[in-house]
């Protein structure tokens, strides 16, 4: 039987086709620069393979994934979860660093996350204790209980969803005696059912009501979504927040606006047992150079001059510091599972991302620039300095250290002492 040379040369132009359209999909993932410094982060930041999968869905729809796909981009990209080209050495010198300032107060796990998303090293877990363990074995035995298992408290927080609840509140560990000493003041808010830490601010002071309200809008500026309640305390500093989470709210229609803010003890608010962690962690670092300055005269808490440069050269390096913990420490490390937990298990960016992959539902709601700038208007928040320090202040500092921003933790008190010798005001 003879084929038809009509219907052969229609398979061949269809096949041809098909190829071609293939080619025209997949072929510029090769090229996507955006494509290979996500996948990248997301190695770094040691994701699953699945995980890594529901992310680059989501944020590149214009290529087809799978996990088979997904390999087969990280080999072509050279991008591998243990890179095996990196030499102890590496390892070393990363952790030195880490153990000369604020890592110097982490575990393994949690060090091993920031050699790999802040040094770029994508090497085991395993590689990274061993260097520990040569560098620094007193320290790691005892800092062997942080992040360990703690007594079970009574009473589980339970949750609908993902920005169903946001808990806020400002923490004064760094202030020092009765949050008066030094002008080191943290606020911060957190998703309750993923416990991924939205944001965290540090100022001369946490209990300015427009000042609070402002980094809220802030965020919702940054977001355009609203959680459906706040949770936070019922202290004068809430009063902007409170009264401009109600009044947005009230845009929806949903629930009535003064339920939408639920006031409680701190002790009680989610994020106040977060506060443990970044101390124990990272703040007891900061701690032991602000009172070595203290007690050795350098600083005086009454001076106003010592507080002005002390909060030029402190400020902006917690922020950093802050910034760094939340993305690298916090939100990328895996929630193990509990007994009779309520909340699920995961890591708190992929938790807050896909909440129903966890048996949750997303509860934010949209917010317009519209209703953001009228809330702004209407709280007196536009008001509020942009700045801690007086123009002539940070004229002079910038003047005597020009690039601030590169100072490292261990050099602060130098820092500070090389200002209070040469500042003229």
């Amino acid at each position: 039987m003879h084929s038809d040379p009509r219907a052969d040369s229609l398979k061949f132009l269809c096949c041809d086709k098909m190829a071609g359209n293939s080619d025209i999909r997949e072929a510029p993932w090769k090229d996507d620069e955006n494509l290979k410094e996500a996948l990248s982060n997301y190695v770094q930041q040691g994701l699953k393979r699945s995980e890594v999968v529901d992310f680059v869905t989501r944020d590149f729809p214009q290529y087809t994934w799978s996990l088979r796909s997904l390999d087969r981009r990280l080999r072509h990209f050279e991008l591998f979860y243990n890179d095996q080209n990196i030499g102890v050495s590496d390892v070393i010198e990363a952790v030195q660093t880490e153990l000369n300032g604020p890592g110097m107060l982490l575990g393994y796990r949690a060090m091993h996350k920031k050699i790999r998303i802040e040094h770029g090293l994508n090497v085991t877990r395993d590689k990274v204790y061993d260097v520990m363990t040569e560098l620094d074995p007193e320290g790691l035995e005892i800092r062997g209980g942080v992040g360990g298992k703690k007594k079970r408290k009574k009473g589980h927080f339970t949750t609908k969803g993902t920005n169903w609840v946001h808990a806020l509140d400002g923490h004064d560990k760094l202030m020092g005696y009765q949050n008066s000493t030094f002008p080191l003041a943290i606020y911060g808010c957190i998703d309750t059912a993923s416990r991924k830490l939205l944001w965290l601010r540090v100022w001369i002071s946490n209990s300015e009501p427009k000042l609070i309200g402002k980094w809220y809008l802030e965020y919702l500026y940054e977001t355009r979504i609203i959680s459906a309640m706040l949770r936070v305390d019922k202290g004068t500093e809430t009063g902007v927040m409170a009264t401009t989470h109600a009044f947005l709210r009230s845009k929806h229609g949903d629930m009535d606006p003064h339920e939408t803010v639920v006031y409680g003890p701190s002790t009680s608010n989610q994020i106040e047992r977060w506060w443990k962690e970044l101390h124990e962690r990272m703040e007891k670092y900061f701690k032991g150079h602000l009172r070595l300055l203290k007690d050795q005269g350098h600083y005086d808490p009454h001076n106003e001059t010592d507080r002005m440069l002390l909060s030029f050269v402190m400020i902006p390096l917690v922020q950093k510091e802050l910034d760094i913990f939340r993305e690298t420490v916090w939100n990328t490390h895996k929630i193990r599972a509990q007994k009779d937990a309520v909340l699920p298990s995961g890591i708190p960016n992929h938790i807050y991302s896909f909440p129903d992959e966890y048996g949750l539902e997303e509860c934010g709601l949209k917010v317009t620039e519209e209703q953001l700038k009228e809330a702004a208007t209407l709280s007196g928040i536009l008001q509020v300095p942009d700045d801690y320090l007086e123009p002539n202040v940070r004229a002079e500092c910038e003047r005597l250290i020009p690039d601030h921003d590169t100072i490292k933790p261990n050099e602060c008190q130098d820092a500070y002492l090389y200002l209070k010798q040469h500042y003229n005001s």
